[in-house]
């Protein structure tokens, strides 16, 4: 039987989920799909139950894995030169040695989990704590980490903040918000505190919801491959790139960095916001999108 390990080598969660396309793709190039026997090793816990649902994988290690592959795939963003231009997710699988590449990702959620929280929901409904027009929304914590407010000086980003960000969105009664991810970065490192289960459920409660707001980031990522309507930021591609993109040969000329929900899925509903706006014109931009039509 042939046996092949995807090594995660020192990947942030998001690229881990970013990498586990590989599976699909080498399922489906092998001649010797029913008899292939495809591993992954991840260096972060919080993915594990994810991966562990995706039909295509086998079976998920976290830092091990186990004897006699007949083959090994490195996946270590820091060893390779990735072009910014084209999606990770495409790289990736061309690490993999994979020949019909592209920039597509799933998710597969624990179905318990997603028909527990329907039901939850369902019930708010049925005795009349939500009304049924309810919108749902998630926004990601630690919005601060992964972003900048620009509209001051790109030379001096100040950091955003979520709470002023919901403000214009709370004490609405048409508006259930819910706080996803977590407030530190360190925590992510602490299984205690941020878990394979906790994360698993984080991703069935963004299925069950209506949209999703934050930086661009893993949570963005995860929510617009799950399908759920996602708002963005991008004053971190800006902050990060500059606003002409990324400079990627000798003739400065500069490509549009692929980054965000909007690049991985352009027919999805999601939107990438001026990464000029101050922290009050997020929330009240984001509340016309939510509040449209209701």
């Amino acid at each position: 039987m042939t046996k092949i390990l995807i090594n995660c080598v020192d990947l942030d969660i998001g690229d881990i989920l970013f990498a586990s396309s590989v599976a699909k793709k080498i399922k489906e190039e092998s001649p010797w799909e029913t008899s292939c026997q495809l591993e992954f090793s991840v260096n972060y816990l919080q993915p594990l139950e994810l991966l562990n649902n995706n039909p295509y994988i086998d079976k998920v290690y976290y830092k091990e894995c186990g004897d006699e592959y007949t083959e090994v795939f490195d996946i270590n963003k820091s060893s390779h030169e990735l072009n910014l231009s084209t999606s990770v997710v495409s790289q990736y699988q061309q690490m993999c040695n994979i020949k019909n590449f592209n920039d597509t990702f799933e998710i597969f959620t624990n179905p318990i989990s997603d028909y527990s929280i329907e039901c939850s929901m369902k019930e708010l409904v049925e005795i009349e704590y939500w009304n049924s027009d309810i919108i749902k929304v998630c926004y990601v914590m630690d919005w601060d980490r992964k972003s900048y407010s620009l509209h001051n000086s790109v030379d001096r980003p100040i950091t955003r903040n979520a709470h002023s960000i919901i403000e214009p969105l709370k004490g609405n009664e048409q508006i259930m918000l819910f706080a996803i991810g977590i407030e530190s970065k360190d925590s992510k490192k602490f299984p205690s505190i941020n878990s394979a289960s906790k994360f698993s459920f984080t991703a069935s409660l963004i299925k069950n919801s209506d949209y999703v707001i934050g930086p661009e980031g893993c949570l963005t990522n995860l929510s617009s491959a799950i399908g759920t309507s996602t708002i963005i930021t991008t004053d971190y591609i800006q902050g990060v790139y500059g606003p002409n993109g990324t400079k990627v040969d000798i003739n400065k000329t500069y490509v549009e960095p692929f980054l965000g929900p909007r690049k991985y899925f352009p027919s999805g509903n999601h939107t990438h916001l001026d990464p000029t706006l101050t922290d009050q014109e997020v929330g009240n931009e984001i509340f016309k999108i939510v509040s449209h039509g209701r």
